[in-house]
């Protein structure tokens, strides 16, 4: 059995509500609740938002962790894909848990615009990132966006031995770090799975402060797909 998890509460009950600057957008979140939840019924997956914090670290995009945390998930899953509030799951997604069965590896998605950007954004000694200790080449080979992933076991276990919650960087920073720490097996997925402001993808991403946008064009396709 594989499932689709959602984190959602009101950053006003944590310690660094602004964090990131990371700004949210009702509708959207509603969107993206609604497209998940009809994917899931296709693909023949459970659906779970998680609304109530364990985690309780600064800001609620932190409460992922649970993921690799709380191993008592994969009594139950054999895979979990941890969404983002402003993805989008477009109709015609093809079911991400055949396309990659492995129980073995981490699977982030495969992000050339970040790879791009990864020298300028995450090797930055001003930023105090705990990702300025690795080779800047291999940051842009490795890196990846946090807002879609798949866990399994194996890699849960192993990745959360090096979980520091204590550490200064971004949630982002934080899970390429503990990939790259656990030397854990990695398989990223295709681009369409992960598409910024992507509307001609599998799963389109709004990301970033353009989601804020009333009428973006990633929310414009949600009014016209999902009315």
């Amino acid at each position: 059995m594989n499932c689709i998890v959602q984190y959602f509460m009101i950053p006003s009950g944590f310690s660094q509500p602004e964090f990131n600057n990371l700004g949210h957008s009702d509708e959207l979140f509603e969107y993206s609740k609604k497209s998940i939840k009809r994917y899931a019924e296709k693909i023949g997956a459970d659906y779970h938002l998680v609304t109530q914090p364990k985690i309780n670290h600064r800001h609620p995009t932190f409460e992922r962790f649970d993921l690799f945390k709380d191993l008592s998930w994969y009594d139950t899953y054999n895979h979990i894909l941890y969404l983002d509030t402003d993805v989008i799951c477009w109709p015609d997604a093809p079911n991400i848990f055949e396309m990659y069965p492995s129980t073995e590896h981490f699977k982030p998605v495969e992000d050339n615009l970040a790879r791009k950007r990864s020298i300028q954004h995450h090797h930055n000694t001003s930023i105090g990132s705990c990702l300025n200790k690795y080779d800047p080449q291999i940051l842009k080979q490795r890196r990846f966006n946090a807002g879609v992933f798949m866990l399994n076991k194996s890699c849960a276990e192993k990745m959360s031995l090096y979980i520091d919650l204590d550490d200064p960087s971004d949630d982002n920073q934080m899970l390429i770090d503990i990939m790259l720490k656990s030397r854990i097996p990695t398989q990223y997925m295709d681009a369409r799975f992960n598409k910024k402001m992507g509307t001609k993808s599998w799963f389109g991403h709004a990301y970033g402060q353009d989601k804020m946008i009333p009428d973006n064009k990633v929310i414009t396709k949600c009014r016209a797909v999902f009315r």
